[in-house]
């Protein structure tokens, strides 16, 4: 177990320490738990996309909003995501950066949860549910995606790198 100020100090589960010989995975882990509450609430708007596109699709009004309530601001999404493992990948196909990957638990998506992936341990580059892909570039194998946060169904909640907070 690895403590996560990211999390405001939760426990996360490591799935298997870095292999001490490669220097990016510690440094990815080492920039990972680096990372503070500030940076996470600065991630909100991708979160909380994912909660909207989410909710739309499915109706939410109907039974969502009484099953968790409705969050008043995007850092108010936070609540309802409980961090449970933490993973390590090499990205593949000639991408050299390492990725952190959290899976959790949220409030609004029970099936396929939360994935939230960190390239270098620095940059949150993929929110979505878990499908085990480090990007979204990778996910849907399109280099249009390459800067996509999270990949909605409705475009109106897809967020890029870069989109102001």
């Amino acid at each position: 177990m690895i403590r996560a100020p990211y999390f405001d100090g939760a426990e996360i589960e490591l799935l298997d320490e870095p292999d001490p010989g490669d220097a990016g995975a510690a440094a990815a882990l080492a920039a990972f738990l680096r990372l503070t509450p500030a940076d996470r609430i600065s991630d909100s708007r991708h979160v909380f996309a994912y909660y909207r596109d989410y909710h739309e699709a499915v109706g939410g009004e109907d039974w969502l909003d009484a099953q968790m309530g409705v969050p008043e601001t995007p850092a108010d999404i936070w609540a309802h995501v409980a961090p449970k493992m933490l993973e390590l990948r090499k990205g593949r196909d000639g991408d050299g950066h390492w990725y952190v990957m959290v899976e959790a638990d949220c409030g609004w998506e029970e099936e396929h949860g939360l994935l939230l992936v960190w390239r270098n341990g620095t940059t949150l580059n993929k929110v979505g549910g878990y499908d085990g892909h480090a990007t979204n570039e990778n996910a849907y194998a399109d280099g249009a995606l390459r800067d996509v946060v999270y990949a909605a169904t409705n475009p109106a909640c897809t967020t890029r790198l870069g989109d102001p907070g």
